[in-house]
């Protein structure tokens, strides 16, 4: 079934972050010489050589000085959940040869679909930031001491640690992805000698804490020129010294194992979890955490945090909101100042785009009450937003995508709700997910405003509109794009699952689900199980996770209950004998382009149907086309064109082997927005 469950699995996929700790030879003297030079690093992932970074250096006079400038080409190979994209990144930084601040930087980064851009301009005591996000410039007052990094070199470092012989520093850093100043704290942890690219270095080893982000990074600087010589990063990333012949070498790096934590227990039906408890070890970036922070309604943290390191036990009971008392639509939250950020546009939620405002109070016309309106939005989200890796970025970005992953989700609900006053936030952590035969996978969710209520968590990527499975552990409110899970190691410890309780190992089967239990045809050396699990009928996936699924409905299909994007119906015999299992898959393709052939000879029924349909989790676009008096699909992938048969009445199109059935999504004007592909695997009854 390859990864049936990668259009619906929740995760949290930002950015990479992989636009630093590369270097350059002794940066002062190069830009007094007016030379340059072409310098390489290695870039790896879970020990897999998946890029490079080029880095070309020059000197120049700007406004009558002396600078030494970058240009820095960094490019990445990844996978997640079935997707595999490029991270392409493009910089350019303005530096003082002597002190190595930057005095301009811009930034140009290509994910996928995904494209954003910024400009960074010194001018006297402030910064000015521009981006593709925000037309409204950021201007950041810099103080006296202010650190202004590149990703070159670092000569205050060598001056403090190696010169000044400090062992620990404080440093107040602008930040250029967030656009303000951070402490951070530098650490000496020794110093080594390296070879690198057929050259020895004596390196000055430091430990680098964000102290409102958490990220941890270790540092390798040369101590002669300042020059960074490698970096250690979260989730196994590696940067290092190399030469040319790297960009010939690289693989792609599955991030899978980054973005899940395996845990002791497969649950089913994770949408009826209601209890969890858990003992955690997590080392998150993105925020600083405390005891405290961790304690919210719904979840009960008993442990340490240290350094961001969280150690203890989480409980996550959370009651269901029913709507009581929710307030009246649209809500007026103008006399709360606590609010106000959570009512207002970001960079990343556009909440007064005029297209997502528009939309928004067109989904929620009519609407009783707010708690109505919100479930309304969530429900849009869920069905017309598809998943894929990577995401929009952006709340509107997103809208117009038709697809993202969970924070994409999250970002467009949020948008939606402060559009038409209705306070959201987006909140970050973990969610138990069936994957890998039960783990922990990095995700991203809403908190909607309700009043006396307080705030009402729900998840739109799982379809959880009007609540959340407590497989949920809430790390905090979403505030930086190096926001990353980084569990270490996750165990159940108790949980309940509807009728399922942790330490069940069986139980009786309903007659009514007797004929369908059992083995069934699966490639490799174990069978596919159909069982009973906490009162559900369940299929077990060999080596990959249990899904429950719910009873069938008229048309015989049983949907699953973690989405109903997934489902199976069973083959019988004309003695009424189960003797296949058919596993189905919807595979939305949201409409990417117009038809580029010619309509002339084409029937007017068909020409709503030509187009480009993208598949982004394979980065692939087919062409649906008109051969032969029907529609026909032309797959990259195969490099091949099928027909498909003429529609039933409840407008299904057939492929020609009789195997997948194809439907469209169209809008309210008659517009096609979308291709729908329903794929079927079909495995045998064993005796």
């Amino acid at each position: 079934m390859k990864s049936s469950t990668r259009a619906f699995l929740a995760h949290f996929v930002l950015t990479l972050l992989i636009g630093c700790a590369m270097g350059c030879q002794s940066a002062e003297m190069k830009a007094n010489e007016g030379e340059g030079e072409r310098i390489y690093y290695a870039v790896e992932i879970n020990g897999v050589l998946c890029g490079y970074t080029v880095m070309d250096t020059s000197s120049t006079v700007i406004d009558g000085e002396v600078r030494m400038v970058l240009k820095e080409e960094v490019f990445v190979m990844v996978s997640a959940l079935g997707s595999e994209f490029n991270t392409e990144l493009l910089l350019t930084y303005h530096l003082d040869p002597g002190t190595g601040k930057f005095t301009y930087h811009d930034s140009k980064l290509h994910q996928g679909r995904v494209e954003l851009d910024s400009k960074i301009q010194i001018e006297g005591d402030s910064a000015r930031m521009t981006s593709s996000l925000d037309e409204k410039p950021i201007v950041t007052a810099l103080p006296e001491d202010v650190v202004l990094e590149n990703t070159l070199f670092f000569p205050h470092l060598v001056k403090d640690f190696v010169v000044e012989g400090a062992r620990e520093k404080v440093y107040q850093v602008y930040e250029v992805r967030e656009a303000e100043i951070q402490k951070t704290t530098y650490t000496k942890a020794g110093t080594e000698t390296l070879e690198l690219a057929g050259k020895n270095y004596e390196a000055l080893v430091l430990d680098e804490l964000n102290q409102k982000t958490g990220l941890k990074v270790r540092w390798w600087i040369d101590t002669q020129s300042g020059e960074v010589l490698k970096a250690d990063l979260p989730i196994n990333r590696q940067i290092y010294r190399a030469d040319q012949t790297v960009r010939k070498q690289i693989a792609v790096a599955a991030l899978d194992e980054n973005i899940f934590v395996r845990t002791n227990e497969a649950i089913a039906d994770v949408k009826a979890i209601s209890y969890m408890k858990v003992s955690a070890s997590i080392e998150p970036t993105g925020l600083w955490v405390t005891e405290e922070s961790l304690n919210v309604p719904g979840q009960r943290f008993t442990g340490t945090v240290a350094e961001n390191v969280i150690e203890g036990v989480f409980e996550i009971e959370h009651p269901r909101y029913d709507g009581s008392d929710a307030p009246p639509f649209p809500p007026d939250f103008s006399g709360d100042a606590s609010l106000k950020e959570y009512l207002e546009a970001s960079d990343f939620i556009e909440a007064d785009d005029p297209v997502l405002v528009a939309k928004a109070r067109e989904i929620t016309e009519g609407s009783e009450d707010a708690w109505e309106a919100a479930r309304r939005l969530g429900g849009w989200v869920s069905k017309n937003i598809g998943y894929a890796i990577p995401g929009g970025m952006t709340a509107r970005k997103t809208y117009d995508m038709r697809e993202g992953e969970c924070g994409a989700h999250s970002l467009l609900l949020a948008g939606f709700c402060r559009g038409v006053g209705i306070p959201a936030r987006v909140v970050w952590g973990a969610m138990y997910t069936p994957n890998h035969g039960g783990s922990f996978g990095q995700h991203g969710w809403n908190e909607i405003y309700m009043g006396e209520a307080g705030w009402v968590p729900v998840d739109a990527t799982a379809s959880e509109i009007d609540f959340i499975d407590c497989g949920h552990i809430r790390l905090g409110v979403l505030q930086s794009p190096s926001t990353a899970f980084n569990g270490r190691k996750m165990e159940i410890l108790d949980y309940r699952a509807g009728s399922l309780a942790m330490g069940h190992v069986g139980e009786d089967v309903p007659v009514k689900y007797a004929p369908y239990v059992g083995n069934y045809d699966f490639p490799g050396e174990k069978p596919m199980r159909v069982l009973v699990e906490g009162g559900k009928l369940a299929v077990e996936i060999p080596g990959k996770m249990v899904l429950a699924f719910d009873d069938p409905n008229e048309e015989g299909e049983w949907r699953c209950t973690l989405s109903d994007r997934l489902y199976c119906r069973f083959g019988k015999s004309d003695a009424g004998r189960v003797e296949n299992l058919q596993l189905h898959e919807l595979i939305a393709l949201p409409r990417s382009g117009e038809s580029e052939e010619k309509a002339e000879d084409v029937p007017e029924k068909f020409k709503p149907y030509l187009g480009k349909y993208r598949l982004s989790m394979l980065n692939a676009e087919f062409t649906v086309g008109y051969v032969g008096k029907s529609l026909a699909v032309y797959n990259p992938l195969e490099k091949k064109t099928v027909g498909l048969r003429l529609p039933d009445e409840n407008g299904r199109w057939v492929d020609e082997f009789n195997k997948n059935r194809v439907f469209f999504d169209i809008d309210g004007e008659g517009n096609v927005t979308a291709m729908n592909i329903d794929s079927k695997n079909i495995f045998a009854k064993q005796d």
